[in-house]
């Protein structure tokens, strides 16, 4: 890097960081993975809308819900343009957890069915599964990934069969950042009409994500990864399958009132009414209002920093975190072991030491914020491929657009004199 392209990025990396309040003092924030911290004009768009046009959308013909409308509907068109969809294929849910429900809820499925998952998935991801398969007499078949966390098209690809109604998978792992091929799975899919579905909460705030060129069925993501408030979270729902599938979740919005066809109350049923146009038939009550447009405002400073920036930034990262941390004696690192096919994500162990306990001296000592423990992906900790068992935990440090060389430097700094300690 020339001396005058190091300037740049510095002075790019400064602004970003002023809009954060969050990055206050010498905190070096490590733990986007679980959460982002939220720009000034995150705040400023959520504030405003509750100072100056407060009302309910769709509702209301007088001036404060038509103003929340219309930046509402702006706001649904700037969430859909980041992913390529419709707007009418974006469903507000309160996060991806929810949005992941959604879909293993509404998918009509057959006894003996068959859903596939792998072992990086988060819990978020596997649960609704297996209690669909409960429900429904389904089996569960699972992609074991090799020691490194590489995911085996091949293999994987072998699993497929006749029966096969789902494919659902994270698009990057939460825990080592493997980063699974969805193009290609989603090619796999179409071929065999298999619905596919994909969590991308770790993907959509990180890297350029587009359902059409993943050919998807429904992809989750959630707004507090992505710079945006807690609370939304956004299911895309393909327009065919919106149009023909029932939503598990129904009430106020999804139907259409004025169409309501039963001679009587006592029979009532659901061919005596129609639904409301897409994407409000899958979308039950009051929509997060604030958390959408705070969402939107998140998805306008993501485009202006810029996508590919941000790509370019934590790969730099990523690079000299994963090197800084491999020459540290007793250090245990997890995942592939390169860049190729990983996102910005790190987990590791220090040798002899519990990882909450390498994050507390993390926090007290050093003031830098890490995840410890299971990150909620039990698939991956108890998977029999690993000695997980034997380590219930590591510590995970994630990078994002607001994060300095500098601060790298200071956890891998940090790593190693609690290591040196340890032994």
């Amino acid at each position: 890097m020339s001396l005058t392209e190091s300037y740049t990025t510095t002075a790019k990396l400064d602004s970003i960081r002023a809009d954060f309040p969050s990055l206050k003092g010498s905190l070096a924030y490590f733990d986007s993975v679980a959460s982002s911290l939220t720009p000034n004009s995150v705040i400023r768009a959520m504030v405003d809308y509750y100072e100056n046009y407060r009302a309910n959308v769709h509702r209301g013909s007088y001036d404060m819900s038509l103003r929340a409308s219309e930046h509402f509907e702006q706001a649904i068109r700037t969430i859909a343009g980041l992913i390529n969809a419709g707007e009418d294929e974006i469903v507000l849910t309160q996060n991806a957890t929810h949005a992941l429900n959604l879909a293993a809820l509404t998918i009509p499925f057959d006894r003996g069915d068959e859903i596939v998952l792998s072992s990086l998935e988060h819990t978020s991801n596997t649960a609704p599964w297996v209690r669909a398969a409960g429900i429904h007499d389904l089996n569960v078949r699972w992609h074991k990934v090799d020691r490194n966390q590489a995911f085996d098209l091949d293999k994987f690809a072998d699993l497929l069969t006749p029966r096969t109604k789902v494919v659902t998978l994270a698009h990057v792992s939460n825990v080592v950042g493997t980063i699974i091929p969805v193009e290609e799975v989603g090619a796999l899919c179409r071929d065999r009409e298999i619905y596919f579905v994909v969590d991308a909460a770790q993907s959509v705030p990180h890297m350029a994500v587009d359902v059409k060129a993943i050919d998807c069925d429904f992809l989750a993501f959630s707004g507090h990864k992505m710079l945006g408030p807690t609370g939304v979270g956004v299911l895309y729902v393909r327009r065919d399958h919106g149009e023909a599938l029932v939503p598990a979740i129904l009430g106020g919005g999804t139907i259409d009132t004025t169409s309501c066809g039963s001679p009587t109350l006592d029979s009532c049923a659901m061919e005596h009414f129609r639904f409301s146009g897409l994407p409000h038939k899958w979308q039950a009550g009051t929509p997060p209002i604030a958390e959408t447009l705070g969402l939107a405002a998140a998805v306008d400073y993501l485009q202006t920093v810029g996508i590919d920036w941000i790509m370019e930034h934590e790969a730099a990262l990523l690079k000299q975190m994963l090197e800084g941390l491999a020459g540290i004696p007793g250090v245990d690192m997890h995942g592939l072991p390169g860049l190729e096919g990983r996102a910005g994500i790190v987990s590791f162990n220090v040798a002899g030491l519990p990882p909450e306990e390498v994050g507390r001296i993390l926090n007290e000592n050093y003031n830098i914020a890490v995840r410890t423990g299971q990150h909620c992906a039990v698939s991956y900790f108890f998977d029999d491929l690993h000695d997980k068992m034997e380590r219930p935990g590591n510590v995970r440090a994630g990078v994002y657009l607001y994060n300095t060389p500098e601060e790298v430097e200071r956890l891998v700094t940090a790593v190693g004199e609690i290591a040196a300690r340890s032994r």
